[in-house]
């Protein structure tokens, strides 16, 4: 008698416990984006927003335009269709460019075209970009590109490198040290 009775009892704690409520045991949100774009590739989203750690830099390297070391970055581009022809033209695409802009640094009174402002402590330098060729960037001029690289179908990559120049003339008591920030935009244009 005791075993049925032992037996009835593990029965109803084992169907009462299948029945509970369950537990919440946390919840949330993904949010998913992006953007639709008419373009032979797709730009990778570790590039579409990216950051480029210069580093720490000694003030007297970048006396009279010295330049910290170069770090590189690229811009990835995906999936590319060398057969996709844009709305109004007749050709497919066989060729990739990429125009950075932003604000320029200001130096004696005029705007750097080939050095980005900084913002922050930091005084006496701007960020220059070097293209896929090697030569030095030209912000904000769409008539020169960055660089063109020939597409081949799926991806692509175009390499640059950046790094903190000091303005010409400039001295160690003219660079104030402190930490900087500058912002580049980048526009892909294919043909």
């Amino acid at each position: 008698m005791k075993k049925i009775i032992l037996a009835a009892l593990v029965s109803s704690v084992m169907t009462s416990t299948a029945f509970a409520a369950p537990i919440d045991a946390g919840q949330g949100t993904v949010t998913f984006e992006g953007s639709i774009i008419e373009a032979a590739c797709g730009i990778a989203p570790e590039s579409t927003d990216q950051t480029v750690n210069l580093g720490q830099i000694a003030k007297i390297q970048l006396v009279d335009a010295g330049t910290s070391t170069p770090v590189p970055f690229k811009i990835e581009l995906v999936d590319c269709d060398t057969s996709f022809v844009p709305t109004g033209a007749t050709d497919p695409v066989t060729t990739a460019s990429v125009t950075f802009s932003g604000p320029g640094a200001m130096i004696a009174g005029a705007e750097s075209p080939n050095l980005l402002a900084i913002q922050g402590t930091a005084a006496g330098a701007g960020v220059a970009i070097s293209g896929l060729n090697g030569e030095l960037v030209t912000i904000n001029d769409k008539t020169k590109p960055a660089g063109t690289i020939t597409l081949q179908d799926g991806d692509n990559t175009l390499l640059f490198s950046a790094y903190l120049q000091g303005f010409p003339g400039s001295t160690a008591s003219t660079i104030t040290a402190g930490a900087f920030q500058s912002v580049a935009n980048f526009t892909m244009s294919y043909e």
